[in-house]
């Protein structure tokens, strides 16, 4: 099949580690010249603790009020915010702090992993090699370095941070798997099984490294070790609608339609508004000459994703075999200006 999804990206469990290093906990001894800011920072510490973050986020407000130049308060602050959802108040505060002391290292990480999480990924590239080169340097640093270098496409030194990940944590499955996505991104097929393997030894659990497993099977051709960790993927998330879907497409480069089907009406069972499924059912019945089905497949695609370029891709190709050539023409347009590389030939006498 001519579509194939993309791999689910381990940086999806960010929100369980984004926050943890963001927080001082530790209250401060009350002094004489700024005991007001010092009890409303330490309050506000209580409440981050008891995760009431509005009330910490005021009493941090309120140290500021006395102590302007309260470093700790405005980290404090920030994760306060971070933990509410306000991320621009919670960018506004780092800078703050950082305005005060420039040299802290784990505060540029902090709002690099805002700006990471809002996919602002050279701006998080830019603070996590600042909190670096400013001696913070931990596994996680590292691994959301090479996260955001793969998001920007550059995926060998992406595979340099992961690595460096890898030193600090040799157990460290996500940035494995991640390694072995970038190196699948650059057609390194044999180092990417070596660290998807790497991967699932350590979690043996670890269904979405089972999933890249089966996709890099099936871009080398080897469809049965495709579906066995396919298997395993499904196994371990019995949601995993990706898996299905991908699945459905290495039974269908086997010849077993049936099966493939299945899978794909699987994944929709699971998700109702998954374009891929629609897309590939329609390459399945436009195999069995059921066209106009087909385009019905294709159809639910585009109204899901009205970006998805393949699928008006393939929509012409139906229409072309109903002999519906006006219509078939503008779909191929319509695919080139969604960025698909339709042959010069297909479009050069449309309207």
């Amino acid at each position: 099949m001519k579509q194939k999804i993309l791999f689910v990206f381990a940086s999806l469990c960010l929100t369980s580690t984004v926050f943890s290093q963001q927080i001082d906990t530790a209250s401060t001894v009350v002094v004489e010249q700024n005991q007001e800011a010092e009890l409303a920072y330490n309050q506000g510490i209580t409440h981050l603790t008891n995760k009431e973050y509005t009330e910490a986020i005021a009493q941090f407000n309120e140290a500021l009020k006395y102590n302007p130049r309260f470093t700790r308060a405005y980290i404090n602050l920030g994760a306060a915010y971070t933990y509410a959802g306000d991320l621009r108040n919670a960018v506004i505060s780092y800078n703050q702090a950082l305005a005060i002391d420039s040299t802290l290292g784990q505060v540029h990480y902090s709002r690099g992993l805002l700006y990471y999480s809002q996919q602002m990924y050279e701006q998080s590239i830019k603070d996590f090699m600042s909190a670096q080169n400013k001696g913070y340097r931990t596994p996680e640093l590292y691994y959301y370095l090479g996260v955001s270098y793969f998001f920007t496409k550059d995926y060998k030194t992406a595979i340099e941070a992961y690595t460096r990940a890898i030193a600090f944590n040799p157990k460290y499955a996500f940035a494995y798997n991640d390694r072995g996505s970038a190196r699948r991104m650059i057609e390194d097929y044999k180092g990417a099984i070596a660290d998807y393997q790497m991967a699932v030894n350590i979690m043996p659990q670890f269904a979405a490294a089972f999933d890249n497993l089966g996709m890099v099977y099936y871009k080398t051709g080897d469809f049965e070790s495709a579906i066995k960790n396919y298997d395993l993927a499904i196994k371990w998330n019995s949601d995993f609608y990706i898996a299905y879907n991908n699945r459905g497409e290495a039974k269908f480069a086997q010849g077993k339609i049936g099966e493939s089907f299945a899978d794909f009406q699987q994944a929709l069972k699971i998700k109702p508004d998954y374009a891929f499924a629609y897309n590939n059912i329609g390459i399945l019945y436009a195999s069995q000459k059921r066209y106009q089905e087909a385009v019905e497949m294709y159809t639910k695609a585009i109204e899901i994703d009205s970006e998805f370029g393949i699928a008006y891709y393939n929509r012409g190709a139906s229409y072309e075999m109903l002999r519906k050539f006006n219509e078939a023409c503008l779909e191929w347009v319509t695919a080139k200006e969604k960025g698909i590389d339709i042959p010069a030939a297909y479009v050069s006498g449309c309207n």
